[in-house]
């Protein structure tokens, strides 16, 4: 596993957005945030680094 230190979301891949619990694919990734793309549905939105976690870290909340 890696942890969020080694992790930096690149464009293109896949990421999980802790705030959705949702994966998402990388679309750009700015200073003023990472612009992302929801796999269930195709939305876009934007978020921060810190929301991003690499998607084999996925763990479930309670």
């Amino acid at each position: 596993m890696s942890t969020p230190e080694q992790w930096a979301p690149r464009e293109g891949g896949t990421a999980y957005d802790r705030r959705s619990g949702e994966p998402v694919r990388v679309m750009a990734v700015h200073a003023c945030g990472v612009f992302v793309r929801y796999l269930r549905d195709g939305r876009e939105g934007i978020t921060g680094l810190g929301e991003l976690a690499p998607p084999e870290d996925r763990t479930e909340e309670p």
